[in-house]
């Protein structure tokens, strides 16, 4: 997961580099891309991504041991959507750019492997905390707001257009995202929870 996480964080950060960016633009957030523009190399990240995460979701089904009910409801519901929009061109642009996300995966995978090493384990724990709080809750709200700001636009065309299969789409796709957001919101509560309940400890250790 961490080569993974790696790769995705560099394929958006090489597209935010050298393409141009139109967050504003529907057919560059809600629509199938742009051709010649870069787009391709968000379908093969995405692709990818699908890959790891259903190899991922069969890993936990089958090893109890790193089976967790939110970790399993976050791959289901990330395969939904990237399959979802890889299938009908829809939305997989957003996709892409919510990749960068994974970039607190890698600190929560470097702390858990020094775990035996206190110095380390601590600087990547604090890692993991910035990193999440600032990729998945910062940059992911950023992204989730044009994405929905750019939404109606897209329904209203489909609709116009007597495009049913595409406004049905677009809604299950939102709906989808709403519910991303809702499991980052919930595991950002168990980090802080976790993080003052640390505090506390050491404070009556002091004491």
């Amino acid at each position: 997961s961490t080569i993974h996480a790696i790769i995705s964080v560099l394929s958006v950060l090489y597209f935010f580099i050298r393409y141009e960016i139109n967050f504003k633009a529907i057919n560059r957030m809600m629509g199938g891309g742009i051709f010649g523009t870069g787009d391709e190399i968000m379908v093969y990240s995405v692709c990818y991504s699908s890959g790891y995460f259903l190899y991922d979701l069969l890993l936990m089904l089958k090893y109890k041991s790193v089976r967790t009910t939110s970790a399993m409801a976050h791959h289901i519901i990330i395969l939904l959507t990237f399959l979802t929009g890889l299938y009908t061109g829809i939305c997989h642009p957003c996709h892409f750019y919510f990749l960068a996300e994974e970039l607190s995966t890698i600190p929560l995978n470097l702390k858990t492997i020094y775990r035996d090493k206190p110095h380390l384990h601590n600087k990547f724990t604090l890692l993991f905390v910035l990193s999440f709080f600032v990729s998945r809750l910062f940059y992911g709200s950023i992204i989730t707001i044009y994405a929905f700001r750019t939404a109606p636009s897209f329904l209203r065309i489909a609709w116009n257009l007597n495009d049913i299969f595409s406004f049905v789409i677009g809604i299950i796709q939102a709906s989808l995202c709403i519910l991303t957001r809702l499991l980052n919101i919930y595991w950002a509560f168990l980090i802080l929870q976790k993080v003052f309940n640390l505090k506390s400890k050491e404070k009556t250790k002091k004491s």
